[in-house]
């Protein structure tokens, strides 16, 4: 690392999610578990883990659904660790309440769900 430059606390790009086939496997064949600030689905396929993060216009204008997306994203690389590092995709849809929730509160909520969606698939 350069002297004088600061490490950023970002998802790689490998980590996430942009195939629109694959988004569309998870809302029409992934498993679905709701909380108050999301709702996250997700499915066992080979490969890399990767996640995605969306927020519907429901939910506000767009300051408020990116506000929405870049917590979910935190808390999600924060807690990351509890889950493989294969073969599994994600995607959380906000919910109002992950904007007003604290962000501790909501980091609970997603290690909680990400405790649910790890273990291994019945095959």
């Amino acid at each position: 690392m350069v002297a004088g430059a600061v490490e950023r606390a970002t998802l790689p790009r490998g980590e996430r999610l942009r195939d629109r086939g694959e988004l569309q496997g998870l809302f029409q064949g992934g498993a679905r578990l709701e909380r108050a600030g999301f709702v996250l689905l997700w499915r066992w396929l080979p490969g890399r883990r990767a996640a995605a993060f969306a927020a519907s216009r429901r939910l506000g204008g767009s300051t408020a659904r990116n506000r929405a997306r870049r917590r979910l994203r935190e808390a999600y690389r924060q807690q990351k660790a509890l889950l493989p590092s294969t073969g599994l995709r994600l995607c959380f849809v906000a919910r109002p309440a992950a904007l007003r929730m604290p962000f501790p509160e909501l980091s609970r909520e997603i290690a909680h769900a990400l405790r649910q969606a790890a273990p291994r698939p019945q095959s």
